[in-house]
């Protein structure tokens, strides 16, 4: 999967229609302050473990938030969550 992300497989199938017509509703991620931009699949493992980070932290103070319950930060990882999940990554076709 990581490898089907990086630049080499993406030029294979520039200009597909549904590629651009879900490019409309993405989330950028990009703009992260620690995204990599440069070509390679670390850098692309790298940007994914970004993308999955919120996720993984929401599941690990789960615990504690039953004992120290605040319903603001729940609301606020759902929402962050909610916005990643807007991340449309890369499939080729086939």
């Amino acid at each position: 999967m990581i490898s089907f992300n990086s630049e080499v497989f993406r030029s294979l199938s520039q200009g597909s229609p549904r590629e651009s017509e879900s490019k409309k509703n993405t989330t950028d991620c990009s703009t992260h302050q620690q995204w990599n931009h440069k070509e390679g699949w670390k850098n692309v493992l790298n940007n994914l473990r970004l993308i999955i980070q919120p996720t993984i932290i929401l599941w690990l103070i789960v615990p504690w938030l039953d004992i120290f319950p605040d319903r603001h930060l729940l609301v606020g990882f759902h929402k962050l969550i909610e916005n990643i999940n807007q991340f449309q990554s890369y499939f080729p076709n086939g």
